[in-house]
């Protein structure tokens, strides 16, 4: 499933979500005039945690290995960042944002192959899933969605979009098609537990 847009978006600019998908544009392309300096350099490796490089665990959120998986992450990012971003204002979402990429890093050092760099924004928009999930279970997603051998579009509840994507993390996790869905697992629950700690009292 492929999310569109909710049918419920808060009124208001959202300064930071489009903040973010510009830095993760003009990183990318950026990295194509060198990709293996930037790889080489920014990408995160569990070996970082030790060597001085601990820096990669937030240049790694800006780097994405091909446009579909910048486009991707974006499309997450601008259709769920916006409300959570008026929720809570914009300079506690990207200090909650980043602490979420964060912790999704460290999970992946965790839980995966050692040997393997990682890339991506996906952990920390994951960590934007759990906190959408928690603050707007009941918004109605406008989503493409595979009906056998179609592909149609549907309104569906958040938290049935959410559950449905974090359960294929969970069942995805430990495969070997190069996504790292540990970082995605680590980032989705680190939302859901921190986001009433930075909603307006």
């Amino acid at each position: 499933m492929f999310p569109l847009y909710d049918e419920k978006t808060k009124k208001g600019i959202p300064f930071v979500t489009i903040a973010l998908v510009v830095f993760n544009l003009y990183f990318f392309f950026i990295s194509f005039s060198d990709p293996d300096f930037y790889f080489n350099n920014y990408a995160f490796s569990f070996r970082d945690l030790f060597n001085g490089s601990l820096y990669t665990i937030l240049t790694s959120m800006f780097l994405h290995g091909s446009i579909l998986h910048l486009l991707g992450n974006m499309l997450f990012l601008w259709v769920f960042g916006r409300n959570i971003e008026s929720k809570i204002g914009s300079f506690k979402f990207i200090v909650f944002y980043l602490l979420c990429g964060i912790i999704s890093v460290l999970a992946y050092a965790l839980m995966e192959d050692r040997g393997n760099a990682l890339i991506g924004a996906s952990g920390a928009i994951s960590g934007v899933l759990g906190a959408y999930l928690i603050l707007f279970p009941r918004n109605k997603i406008r989503a493409v969605v595979p009906i056998i051998v179609f592909w149609t579009t549907a309104s569906i509840p958040a938290f049935v979009f959410i559950i449905i994507w974090f359960v294929i993390q969970l069942l995805s996790l430990g495969s070997d098609d190069m996504v790292a869905y540990s970082s995605h697992i680590g980032g989705f629950i680190a939302g859901m537990l921190l986001i009433k700690k930075f909603v307006k009292r």
